[in-house]
This record gives structure tokens, sequence and C-alpha cells, in this order.
């Protein structure tokens, strides 16, 4: 049986921008492209993504507001998110870690580093999954073992 393709939400107001990104990842990932936040919203009351891409420097709600948004949200909190700007000064990048992103690449990206930065993000989700349900495995075990001693 054929693994599931991780489903990854391009966040850019560019358009241009917006398909270099969906060119990038489409034989790899299922790619959903959003023209703005509001409409990343929208979306996520449809789809569970493994990861999000988000632009810094957008119109109406900007990256930061939105991660503010999605890590304020115990339905969203968990999705790990790269911001992909433009803006590459020290300060921008810095914020955006401070707001819980998991990186920041800078535009315009290096194709095979995107790709190796989303892979390695994502298998670190993989093994934090693995590990809670490892450890709940070991819990139920003690549980059990507790309510019926030898």
């Amino acid at each position: 049986m054929a693994e599931e393709q991780k489903k990854i939400i391009a966040v850019d107001d560019i358009p241009e921008n917006l398909a270099a990104i969906r060119n990038t990842l489409k034989d790899l990932y299922e790619v959903y492209p959003c023209p703005s936040a509001f409409k990343m919203f929208e979306l996520l009351e449809h789809v569970k993504p493994d990861l999000i891409m988000l632009d810094v420097g957008m119109p109406d709600i900007d990256g930061y507001e939105a991660i503010k948004k999605l890590k304020s949200d115990a339905r969203f909190k968990d999705i790990p998110v790269i911001f992909l700007s433009a803006m590459s000064d020290e300060k921008s990048e810095m914020e955006g870690l401070k707001l819980g992103a998991v990186d920041y690449i800078h535009k315009p990206f290096v194709t095979p580093l995107l790709l190796q930065r989303i892979k390695i993000h994502l298998s670190v989700v993989e093994q934090q999954k693995l590990l809670l349900d490892r450890n709940k495995e070991i819990e139920d075990f003690l549980k059990r073992i507790s309510n019926n001693p030898v």
C-alpha cells in the first residue's frame, strides 16, 4: 500500500511565488496554494496539513499575525510552520522563530535546500508522533501490570 502524500499549505499573495512553490513541491507533496492568510484559515476548516509554508509580507493579515492566530488555536497549534519570505534581515527572522515557526527560509529559495528542510521538519513531526504513541503504549502497559500484580 502506497504511503499517503503529506499535505502542505503554501500561503503567498504573489501568484508567481505560489506557482513556483507548487511546481517545486507537487511531485512529492499534496500542495494547497493560498493567496492570503484569510484563504488559509478557510482551507484549514477542510484540510489538516502536515506543514504550512507562510509568507511574512502580505496585505490584510501578515505572516506574523497569521502564525499568532494558528498557535493560539488548539486545532492548529501543532502544525509546523515554515516562513518563506523575501524579508531576510535578522530581526524579521528572529520574530518569526519567536512566534513559533520551525524554520525561516529566504526567497528566492534554493530548491534542493527547501526540499531538504521540508523533509527534515516532516520527519521530526513523524518522530514526535511515534514517541507519543510509544509513551502511550508504555503507560497502558504500566497501568495493566499495576492493576494485576503477579
